[in-house]
């Protein structure tokens, strides 16, 4: 049913994932969390939205996109390889196994995105070259 819009879903998409619900006020979704290549898969780029569930009398919608300026900073690039998510809480964990453009041996590194419904969250586990004061 939905072949032409999974077709046209822009090349450099590299993964889409759910996982965990929200609830705010009135409204109530799940969270959806993309991956994109960037540069021509030099890096990877993360991003975490809010989506209402649809129902009946409206359709599904995007409510919020929440971008890491830590980790989607094309002058410290990782490379994301792996990404999972889970829900903790009221929010959300995304576990991350990426390359760092700056290290000087290849390494792995295991990254942890804790995101929270509100909209903060904290990171660990990034190259200590990448990681802003």
């Amino acid at each position: 049913m939905l072949k032409a819009q999974v077709e046209s879903l822009p090349i450099h998409v590299q993964k889409v994932e759910t996982c965990g619900a929200w609830t705010q006020a009135d409204r109530a979704g799940y969270y959806r969390v993309v991956v994109v290549d960037v540069h021509e898969g030099a890096g990877s780029e993360i991003y975490v939205q809010w989506l209402t569930q649809p129902t009946q009398e409206r359709r599904s919608e995007l409510v919020r996109t929440l971008a890491f300026p830590e980790l989607n900073d094309d002058h410290s690039q990782y490379a994301i390889q792996e990404m999972r998510c889970r829900k903790v809480g009221s929010g959300i964990e995304i576990a991350i196994k990426a390359q760092y453009e700056h290290d000087t041996m290849e390494k792995t590194h295991a990254i942890r995105v804790l995101v929270k419904a509100a909209g903060t969250y904290a990171i660990s586990g990034m190259a200590r070259g990448s990681q802003r004061r």
